[in-house]
């Protein structure tokens, strides 16, 4: 959770006391009583609240709250923004799709509890192994989707591979035969309207688990 909104709560009321200040014992030369002080720290105190619920809103209003990545309507204003600079810069984005295969088998045999853990640790596993830079969101249900805004004209070799790699490394000791597909998009080679990459990026995942699973534990 960022600080945003409680840092610029702070600041405006510590202006608002200096202002308060300078006005009533500068300027109207009134005497300086300790009171100033006791009112400052009330100021201040219900800023970081007010601060701190603002930031906690914003929080949950981008996030996915079971497993911390972010949500459709966040990935989706990220994509307007980032589209915008990649075409004045001439550049390429990967959309990529994750999902979860046999995770409804998951469910019934374990209990949602059990596929929330699981979701819970595939979307750690993801952030572990993506850079900074991109960003990830659970799609709906088991997927996953990922945003990869400086994508090579080797995205698949250069990327791509990369990635599968790091997910083979890892493990789920209490699912070993849970296994994950994966598809993806390029923009604009592939598509410029965000939906329509996705679909892609969606019927690539499909037929990839439909001939083999990307890797199983």
């Amino acid at each position: 959770m960022k600080y945003s909104g409680r840092i610029i709560a702070m600041l405006v009321v510590s202006l608002f006391n200096i202002l308060r200040y300078f006005y009533y014992h500068q300027y109207l030369e009134l005497p300086f009583k300790a009171n100033f002080f006791i009112l400052t720290f009330i100021f201040l105190s219900v800023a970081l609240w007010c601060g701190m619920q603002f930031d906690r809103v914003k929080y949950y209003s981008e996030k996915d709250p079971l497993t911390d990545t972010y949500n459709r309507r966040t990935v989706e204003k990220y994509f307007r923004e980032i589209t915008r600079t990649n075409r004045n810069k001439n550049q390429k984005l990967g959309v990529i799709m994750i999902d979860l295969n046999k995770f409804k088998e998951i469910n019934d045999t374990y209990g949602h509890h059990k596929g929330d853990e699981l979701l819970i640790h595939l979307a750690y596993i993801i952030n572990k192994s993506v850079k900074k830079s991109d960003r990830v969101a659970r799609w709906g249900g088991d997927e996953f989707l990922i945003l990869v805004p400086t994508s090579t004209n080797d995205f698949e070799s250069d990327y791509i591979q990369e990635f599968q790699q790091k997910l083979e490394n890892e493990n789920f000791e209490e699912f070993p035969s849970v296994g994950v597909s994966l598809g993806f998009a390029i923009y604009p080679d592939d598509g410029q309207d965000f939906q329509e990459l996705i679909q892609i990026a969606d019927g690539a995942m499909y037929k990839s688990k439909g001939k083999r699973l990307l890797y199983e534990y």
